[in-house]
This record gives C-alpha cells, sequence and structure tokens, in this order.
C-alpha cells in the first residue's frame, strides 16, 4: 500500500509540474488564440483530481475544495473535446454561441445535485468499496430518488464523453475531406489526427480501469486510485504534448486577399450560378495554372496552400476548386503534389544532384514528411523513389 500511494504521489506531482510548465508557455505566447485559452481551461479541470490527490497525501483535507471542485467536473471533457476541435477547424473566427451553452446543461444538473447532497467521504475509488458514498439516513426523499444517479455517475459520465467522441471523430472525418482541397500538405498539425488519441486513449482506460477493478477484484494488479490518477496523467501528457504547438488549421493560412475577392464578382461564367463557369473561362483558368506552377514552381514551397494560388491567378478560390475537381477530376492536394513528383523524378535524372539524397531532393521540392514523399512516390509512379533512381542509373 505504501508503494500504491507513493507512485500515486508522484503521478499527481508529474501531471501538476508538466501542467505547470505547458500554461506558462502558452500564457506567454505572443498572441494567444481562442483554442489556447480553452486548451489552459482543459488542463485546468484534468489537474484537479490531481490537486485533490495530493493535498491529501500531504494530510491536507478541504472538504469545501473538494465538494466545490467534485467530480461532476469531469462532464465538462466531452464539450470541451467538441469545442475544441471546432474552434481548430473552422474556417472563421470561431464564436461561443448561445447554443453552446446548452452542452453544459448535464454538468449544471449534477453538479447542484451533487453539492445539495450530503457525503459522508469525498469520491475516490478503493478497492471493495463502490466509486462513490452520498447520502445519509436523514437525507430527504426527493434527494434519495436521484441517489442512484450520482451511483451510476461513472457510468453516465463515460457515456456522455462517447457521444462527444463520435460528434468529434465526425467532425474530423470531414475536416480530412477539407483539407485536401485546401492544403498541399497532410501533416499532424493540419490532418489533427492526433486528436483521434484521445477518444481512443479513453476506451482503452475505460476497458483497462474495468479489468482492474471488477475483472481482477480480488486482487487488482494497480490500485485503482493510482490508476485513475495514471488516467487523467495521460490525457495531461497528450493535450502538452500535442496541443501546445498545435495552431488553428485556418487561421493566419487565409490570406487577406481571400476576404476582397470573395466578395468581388467571379470571372466570366455562363449560368446564373455564380460556381459555374464558362468552358472559355475554364480553358483560361487551367492554362494560367499550368503555366504558373511551371514557370514559377510554387509548389516547392511547403506552406502552398489553394489561397496563395487563388491569389497569384486573381481568382476567387471557390472557381479555382471547381475547375480542378470538375475539369481535372483531382482535389488541391493531388495536384500540387504530381507537380512534386515530377520535379523529384527531374532531379533524380540530373546528373547535378546524382551526390545528394532521395530525402534532400524530396525536401527541396516542397515535402515535409518522408512516410508521405515516399506514399505518393510509389502510388504516382509504381516504384520507390530508391528503386527510381536506380533504374535511372542503369539507364
Amino acid at each position: 500500500m505504501y508503494f500504491a500511494e507513493g507512485l500515486t504521489w508522484e503521478i499527481c506531482i508529474v501531471g501538476l509540474s508538466l501542467t505547470v510548465f505547458t500554461l506558462i508557455n502558452l500564457l506567454t505566447k505572443p498572441y494567444k488564440h481562442k483554442s489556447d485559452l480553452l486548451l489552459c481551461l482543459w488542463l485546468l479541470l484534468l489537474n484537479i483530481p490531481l490537486l485533490q490527490t495530493a493535498l491529501s497525501h500531504q494530510g491536507i483535507d478541504s472538504p469545501a475544495f473538494n465538494l466545490y471542485t467534485d467530480p461532476m467536473l469531469t462532464l465538462l471533457h466531452g464539450p470541451i473535446l467538441y469545442w475544441y476541435v471546432r474552434i481548430l477547424v473552422s474556417s472563421e473566427d470561431a464564436k461561443i454561441l448561445k447554443s453552446d451553452l446548452l452542452h453544459l446543461i448535464p454538468f449544471v444538473l449534477f453538479y447542484l445535485l451533487y453539492i445539495s447532497m450530503d457525503h459522508p467521504h469525498s469520491m475516490r475509488p478503493s478497492i471493495g468499496s463502490p466509486d462513490i458514498a452520498i447520502g445519509s439516513a436523514g437525507e430527504g426523499e426527493v434527494m434519495s430518488l436521484f441517489r442512484p444517479l450520482m451511483v451510476h455517475f461513472g457510468l453516465i459520465n463515460g457515456l456522455v464523453f462517447v457521444v462527444y467522441s463520435i460528434v468529434t471523430i465526425y467532425a474530423l472525418v470531414q475536416h480530412q475531406k477539407t483539407i485536401t482541397e485546401i492544403f498541399s500538405q497532410n501533416d499532424n498539425e493540419i490532418s489533427l489526427k492526433w486528436l483521434y488519441t484521445l477518444p481512443a486513449t479513453f476506451a482503452a482506460l475505460v476497458l483497462l480501469n474495468f479489468m482492474n477493478e471488477n475483472v481482477l477484484e480480488s486482487a487488482p494488479v494497480i490500485d485503482p486510485l493510482t490508476f485513475h490518477m495514471m488516467s487523467f496523467l495521460s490525457f495531461i501528457i497528450l493535450l502538452c504534448f500535442f496541443g501546445v504547438k498545435q495552431k488553428p488549421v485556418f487561421f493566419l493560412r487565409k490570406p487577406s486577399f481571400e476576404n476582397k475577392i470573395e466578395s468581388e464578382t467571379p470571372i466570366e461564367n455562363s449560368d446564373a450560378n455564380d460556381n459555374d463557369l464558362s468552358d472559355e473561362a475554364i480553358a483560361r483558368v487551367i492554362e494560367d495554372m499550368q503555366a504558373y506552377m511551371r514557370r514559377g514552381k510554387p509548389f516547392i514551397n511547403p506552406d502552398f496552400s489553394v489561397y496563395s494560388l487563388a491569389e497569384a491567378l486573381n481568382i476567387p478560390r471557390r472557381n479555382l476548386s471547381q475547375v480542378l475537381n470538375s475539369r481535372l477530376s483531382k482535389n488541391f492536394y493531388q495536384y500540387v503534389n504530381e507537380f512534386r513528383i515530377d520535379e523529384v523524378k527531374a532531379l533524380l535524372q540530373d546528373p547535378n544532384h546524382a551526390k545528394s539524397t532521395i530525402l534532400d531532393i524530396a525536401f527541396r521540392c516542397g515535402f515535409k514528411s518522408k512516410s508521405s514523399f515516399n506514399s505518393l512516390f510509389k502510388q504516382y509512379c509504381d516504384v520507390t523513389p530508391s528503386q527510381y533512381r536506380k533504374k535511372v542509373r542503369q539507364g
């Protein structure tokens, strides 16, 4: 038991220390976006159980602090996950709407219910005892009706987070489709694939916790309280490692030109629908686009986006996307990376670059990731980059 208490204390200190360092990093940034502030709030909420446990380990027990920072706060994690993702994938400056307050209803109801009840001791998991102990023989009949809700709070809290996880995953899937029309890269900061680890981590921890406390109830591998603190620490590590460097996907990537050009009349079109260009206009856009890509080679810039191309051609982004999708049957990501692959092939055939490594050539042509480069090269050329270079040298 002493070992378990010591390990729990160390976990709490690691989580609290890591959070303090991350908060300082986020709050001292020259520009703080709403997503940064929301991330700070999320980290503070995740650290409350760690702080309570650390204080208890030192013999400091404040019933008032434990009461008003009760476990009902965990009902906020689902809404915060959803809001955080929505802010990151929003193409405009995301705002908190009145309808967003509806997401707080479960938390408010459970929170008010909890602080209105008697509490023999705080809600802390332990071997051989329920996760929650509330109520007394003298509590009112009305309050006693709600006791089953509180007893099964862990299950309810888990279901709430699962629902928000599903909504969040759907938003991320839709985001994957959007970014291929906008960006020429698909790195972690743009794709937000790291956010999938949050629901996945939650599911894994719930399963392991269930096995530890129920399947192995007679001899649990890990003390339940220690396991719960490890669970909170897992989320803290993920958010601190990825969240501190995460920027809103579209923020500061959309030129001011875009706001201006989108409000102007689109280039010549044949129908009343502004999104339908005439054949002549489409042919002109394709000709200008191909010439610009070959002459200027803007694709060697890893951050080259559809907004940059639209600005260079002086046409609205929506018209450019229409041309790519309807006439070339490609999204922006595919279109740009075909030019990058062709440039890589040209340099691999160039004797002046015979001593350059394949990776150096790939980075010079605009790729940022070795894995994405190898995957795209194999997709377009049916051979790996090294096989292609070998074939060129042999031929």
